[in-house]
């Protein structure tokens, strides 16, 4: 078994996202079977979450309840960030509104040519989710016939 400061270590990486498949199966295991210290036992409960393949978020871990001293906090930052929005809705001045454009300064190059016109761009798009709907409809299939 590692030293607690080898998987300390380990679980920073994993936060980081910079660890292997490998590192992140002997972090699960290390957590499942370790003596974990009291101070890691919300992370004991992700890596068993993650070892359980990730089940629905109804079996996801828990999240702590907040105290109440940062729940007002929360209730009265949301008041005021909503007085703000309306007040600025209200005394804004009113500037002429041109529709927005999501593909403005978008471009495109395929086989060396660039298409930067948004109705060019917007169709390459729609097309590109199309392909990727269908594979992914295929590996829905794949798995779904693997499981048989």
């Amino acid at each position: 078994m590692k030293h607690i400061d080898d998987i300390k270590q380990l679980v920073e990486r994993f936060l980081e996202g910079r660890t292997t498949n490998a590192e992140e199966h002997e972090l699960y295991e290390w957590f499942a079977t370790a003596d974990v210290p009291e101070e890691w036992s919300d992370l004991k409960a992700m890596f068993a979450w993650y070892a359980a393949g990730m089940p629905e978020e109804s079996a996801a871990p828990a999240r702590r309840k907040l105290r109440p001293a940062r729940e007002l906090w929360v209730g009265w930052a949301a008041g005021v960030a909503a007085v703000v929005a309306i007040a600025v809705l209200i005394f804004r001045e009113d500037e002429p509104r041109r529709p927005i454009d999501i593909y403005e300064g978008s471009f495109i190059i395929a086989e060396g040519v660039r298409y930067d016109e948004p109705a060019y761009i917007e169709q390459e798009i729609e097309a590109l989710l199309l392909r990727a709907d269908a594979i992914e409809q295929k590996a829905d299939d794949l798995l779904a016939w693997a499981e048989l």
